[in-house]
């Protein structure tokens, strides 16, 4: 079982709602565009050539929509993510050099640029060759680490753009008192609703209110 099936288990326990688990959205794909970023169009191409994106490569994959891990319907209202060890990447550490001041984010950026620098090999060794592989539009040694941070960054600037409030994150290290089931039950509730009043404080104070 994936990890993140547990934890967002977790979390909806802690809302006391159901997620929508294969969520999708209109102007959440995989493929920059200007009617979908709007003002932040510029800085998200900046960001594409920093980790040196091909555009004939972009333009000739199929159309697709990015999945978020989960979905909290109102009151709540945004994505949310649980990133593994794998997110956390030099190229997802470039990313946030890129980042608008006025996007809203319900998670500490410095902490993940952290969390980058401490773990960066070992995500880039983890899993099977396919997470190295070149992708169309990343075709380079370890494209899909630099794909898979080009789309974090989607999930991160396009939901306030478009509604919703800002992407609700948790690493993998928040949560292994957890994962290594040092805490279960009550006490993994309470933990996990300490993290999550944490990150709604930052962009939503009144959601689990």
């Amino acid at each position: 079982m994936r990890l993140e099936v547990g934890i967002i288990a977790l979390v909806e326990e802690v809302f006391g709602t159901t997620a929508e688990r294969r969520a999708q959205f209109e102007w959440l794909r995989n493929k920059p565009s200007r009617e979908h970023f709007g003002e932040h169009y510029d800085a998200v191409m900046s960001l594409y050539a920093e980790l040196q994106g091909d555009w004939e490569g972009t333009t000739a994959k199929a159309d697709g929509h990015l999945t978020p891990d989960a979905y909290f319907p109102e009151p709540y209202h945004f994505i949310f993510e649980f990133d593994e060890l794998q997110h956390f990447t030099q190229f997802r550490e470039r990313t946030f050099q890129f980042y608008p001041a006025n996007i809203p984010l319900a998670y500490v950026p410095l902490k993940y640029k952290q969390f980058c620098q401490q773990h960066h090999g070992a995500a880039l060794a983890k899993g099977p060759e396919r997470f190295r592989r070149h992708t169309a539009d990343f075709p380079y040694t370890n494209g899909r680490a630099a794909q898979r941070a080009f789309f974090d960054t989607f999930r991160d600037w396009l939901p306030p753009l478009h509604g919703l409030n800002p992407t609700l994150r948790l690493a993998e290290f928040e949560v292994m008192p957890i994962l290594k089931k040092q805490l279960s039950g009550n006490a993994a509730k309470a933990y996990m609703e300490n993290l999550l009043h944490e990150r709604l404080k930052r962009s939503a104070p009144s959601a689990l209110e």
